[in-house]
């Protein structure tokens, strides 16, 4: 199971919810650490949680304003392959999946930078 810190989960053996806070390390094993509504913290194994809900963060500017670069130089590589594939003499479906394969080629290059830069989940 991957975690984040901020993830809500449930606990299987007293039906608390609580958000993950983190792991406590103890001598057989790893325990996750809810954050309960009152305050107070539950140590519970990991085979005993249930993932009721993500965390995930706000958009921030910066990261807004990438995806819009990325938006705009996927529409400049997918005019530019399908200029291209209709200079050569392609026909009108080709020249469409041309400019398709480019405009996916950098939204791949998008994911993947999202990916390495998003939020962290820990296995355990």
């Amino acid at each position: 199971m991957q975690l984040t810190l901020g993830d809500v989960a449930r606990s299987r053996e007293d039906i608390t919810l609580g958000t993950v806070a983190g792991i406590a390390d103890h001598g057989e094993g790893k325990l996750v650490v809810l954050r309960l509504p009152n305050g107070g913290l539950s140590f519970v194994e990991p085979r005993a949680l249930v993932v009721v809900g993500r965390y995930v963060p706000p958009a921030s500017a910066g990261r807004s304003f990438v995806a819009l670069l990325f938006l705009g130089l996927a529409l400049l590589v997918s005019y530019i392959s399908c200029r291209s594939a209709e200079s050569i003499g392609a026909d009108w479906l080709l020249t469409f999946f041309a400019g398709l394969g480019g405009f996916k080629v950098v939204a791949i290059a998008y994911q993947c930078w999202a990916r390495l830069t998003g939020p962290r989940r820990f296995r355990v």
